[in-house]
């Protein structure tokens, strides 16, 4: 599972989709930009691997080693065109093919490392574009760009920096080159740049006007940060993803060793020692250009760490983390080519300096520094650089071929509908990342996942009947209306996933849930129906396992319910008569439950009509009725996993101590554009608010932890008067720094205060 499982499932139906820029088979439907990026250059040759018979472990392997391979030869060129030759041009090539910081997104996301493969090319390419003046370069120029920024803007930016820095070494440091015809040069990459980029980029152009602002949704500036060290930095790492672990263990698994082993710490930061030996020592025309390559790389993959109190420069980078505009750049560890690069020239630059009196000398450094390489990264010869935690089979399991075919005859112009949601597709039979599904059939489709893609309300819609399966608090009657509502002809059940992972719903339990719902048509099943059985380290022996009945069937691997009465993506309905509720998603899962919808009716949030009163009394005054819940809360919204992503119900107006960046709330109304704290009336007003009775409040800087949302840690447990509830924080992680402040409605003397510390 690399990049896009869908590039080894079927790679021509995925480069058939790819120029779209609607996608049917995320969320409910959703504008996307990145889907296009892979019409070149992944696209075409995991499509040509298939059309050849090359096997997938083949075609990843031979597409990894490409990149390396190709990012030395970058190396080489550029150095040639600076006039550089000799051995230490080698020792320079191996320093940058073999960083480290390949690791970082080799295992899953190799194509982001196309930026850093092309760094070294297109300041070669820069370099022979001022000296020359002709089309030519700015031409290869554009084509190095349309090939290896395509997917990830933010890479290609920060290697972008590498030209850019060449030009002004040029322009004001050697003045070599006239700022009329740097102006010129520039003038002919950029229109050539541009033109043969248009392709992608107008793929971002519609992703931002029409689409979620998904980076709201994803890692925060924060995340990225906290492990962003100049030291890691220094020997290629400090992105966050490098450290993750989860149930399963690390998400990369050579990472341990980085941190552990002895040698290897030794080995990784010998390298950049010596590289900073070579700029201290030698002297050759472009040391100044890569000083600054080095220092304004650093700086940028620093950025603002440490993130609770930066030095000021860092300060000033992390404000504009915080901005709408500096969250698209929040990834400024990829920034690490350029220090890599320049350390990779420091390093030869040591060797050519050490041999120019001692020619001998020359060609054993070099070979020093090669192996030096070579051991600094261990999974090269140990088989680690494709994760085994992402292995599977060549071929996936029959009974998903067999399902999708099944579902793509029942094609009736509605969607599947697949459950449980899961935070990433991890199947008993491996890992993909992905859901296999959508990459199967042509069906539109929509499962739950970490993300919320497509509009805000069919997010929430989503967000709220799977909030409940996961739980396991679905009320059965809600499971077709609100499939009706969504569009969905035929629900999906995949039982064959590595449930004890992410902790999704037990599969015989959930089974027997949803066949035995209302409107719910006579099940097709595919595959053997074995037992799911967790692995042995993770046995989930505890009391929701202990509490199902041993007599419950096991259901098969992958099962299709179909929808009774079911409607269309595209559809009418009748005008009289609509229903209006006053809530959200949750209000409209809980009105079906209620038997108060059946998934055929008209139906209106009040929400909707927030700055048009009239217009709500009008659908009133069309026999509607008005559903009154208590959903659509003013509460604290996480995305950081399938479950437990809402937090406790808010006071009117109310402020947070401190702001959460992890807490984004879909703005489902026109009129709730607010951020998280807003004093925004028209958000109250439209929302589930709390009163606290009893003269006193309580509010913490946070509660729980700082992954989930956990409601049962209220602050106001704290004041509760009740020993069995309380205010708890800290949850995997420090408790430093945390603070409550409670409030009296009328002033309070006295001389102690009592605390408690939580227990039970």
């Amino acid at each position: 599972a690399d990049t896009k499982s869908y590039l080894y499932l079927d790679p021509s139906r995925m480069l058939e989709r790819a120029p779209s820029m609607w996608d049917p088979n995320i969320g409910m439907g959703t504008v996307t930009h990145q889907n296009i990026g892979y019409i070149w250059p992944i696209g075409p040759y995991y499509w040509l691997a298939d059309a050849i018979g090359m096997p997938d472990w083949v075609a990843q392997r031979i597409w990894l080693g490409s990149i390396l391979f190709l990012a030395g030869l970058g190396v080489r060129f550029m150095l040639k065109a600076m006039g550089q030759t000799g051995p230490h041009v080698t020792a320079a090539t191996f320093v940058y093919a073999l960083t480290p910081y390949i690791l970082t997104l080799a295992a899953r996301l190799s194509v982001i490392l196309l930026p850093y493969a092309g760094l070294p090319w297109l300041i070669g390419l820069t370099v022979l574009s001022l000296r020359h003046k002709r089309w030519r370069e700015p031409a290869l120029f554009a084509l190095v760009v349309a090939t290896i920024g395509s997917v990830n803007a933010t890479a290609l930016i920060l290697c972008g920096i590498g030209p850019v820095l060449w030009i002004a070494h040029e322009v004001v440091i050697t003045r070599e080159v006239r700022f009329r015809d740097a102006l010129a040069a520039v003038g002919r990459i950029g229109v050539l740049t541009i033109g043969c980029s248009l392709w992608w980029l107008s793929g971002l152009w519609a992703q931002g006007q029409y689409g979620i602002d998904i980076l709201r949704f994803t890692e925060t500036a924060e995340t990225v940060a906290i492990a962003s060290m100049s030291l890691e930095v220094m020997r290629g790492l400090g992105y966050w993803f490098f450290y993750g672990e989860d149930r399963y263990g690390p998400w990369i698994a050579p990472s341990p060793g980085y941190s552990t082993a002895a040698p290897l710490l030794f080995a990784t930061y010998l390298i950049p020692g010596l590289g900073l030996l070579g700029a201290a020592a030698a002297r050759f025309r472009e040391r100044a250009f890569f000083l600054v390559l080095l220092v304004t790389g650093m700086f940028l993959a620093v950025g603002g760490h440490p993130w609770d109190n930066p030095p000021p420069a860092g300060a000033a980078v992390k404000s504009f983390l915080l901005s709408d505009v500096g969250l698209a750049m929040r990834s400024l560890p990829r920034a690490a080519p350029l220090v890599m690069l320049a350390m990779a020239v420091f390093v030869g630059s040591l060797i050519a300096s050490l041999s120019a009196e001692r020619t001998r000398l020359a060609r054993p450094l070099t070979a020093g520094v090669m192996v030096l390489t070579v051991l600094a990264l261990p999974p090269l010869w140990r088989g680690q650089l494709v994760d085994s935690n992402l292995d599977r089979a060549e071929e996936i399991p029959g009974y998903w071929t067999q399902a999708a075919a099944a579902l793509d005859r029942r094609d009736d112009g509605t969607r599947v509908l697949e459950v449980p949601g899961s935070d990433f597709a991890s199947y008993r039979w491996g890992n993909i990342v992905d859901p296999v599904l959508p990459g199967l059939m042509d069906r539109p489709y929509v499962a739950r996942e970490l993300i919320p893609y497509g509009s805000a309300s069919s997010a929430d819609m989503l967000a709220a009947l799977d909030h409940r399966i996961q739980e396991g608090t679905l009320d059965p009657a809600a499971l077709a209306p609100t499939a009706r509502f969504m569009g969905v002809g035929d629900i999906s059940v995949r039982s064959d996933l590595t449930y004890e992972r992410y902790n999704t719903p037990r599969p015989r339990p959930l089974w027997y849930l949803l066949r035995t719902a209302p409107d719910i048509g006579r099940a097709l099943g595919f595959g053997p129906g074995l037992p799911n059985v967790p692995r042995a380290d993770l046995p989930l022996v505890d009391e929701t396992e202990l509490q199902i009945s041993p007599a419950l069937p096991e259901p098969p691997e992958v099962a299709i319910l179909p929808v009774n009465d079911a409607e269309k993506i595209i559809r009418t309905a009748p005008t009289n008569s609509p229903v209006i509720i006053s809530g959200n998603g949750d209000g409209l899962v809980d009105a079906a439950a209620a038997g108060l919808l059946d998934g055929h009716e008209l139906v209106f949030y009040s929400g909707s009509f927030t700055n048009d009163p009239d217009g709500l009394r009008k659908q009133i005054g069309r026999n509607g009725v008005l559903v009154i819940t208590d959903t659509n809360r003013r509460e604290a919204r996480r995305w950081g996993t399938v479950r437990d992503n809402t937090g406790i119900t808010e006071r009117a107006g109310q402020k947070p101590l401190l702001v959460d960046p992890k807490d984004q709330r879909l703005e489902i109304f026109a009129a709730a554009n607010a951020r998280p704290g807003t004093t925004s009336a028209a958000l109250d007003n439209q929302s589930t608010v709390i009163e606290s009775r009893g003269g006193v409040t309580a509010q913490a800087s946070s509660y729980g932890n700082p992954i989930s949302l956990t409601p049962e840690d209220n602050p106001a447990n704290a004041v509760d008067g009740e020993l069995g509830t309380a205010w708890r924080t800290g949850g995997f992680s420090a408790a430093k720094g945390e603070s409550i402040r409670i409030s009296y409605r009328d002033p309070i003397t006295t001389d102690h205060l009592r605390l408690v510390q939580a227990f039970g």
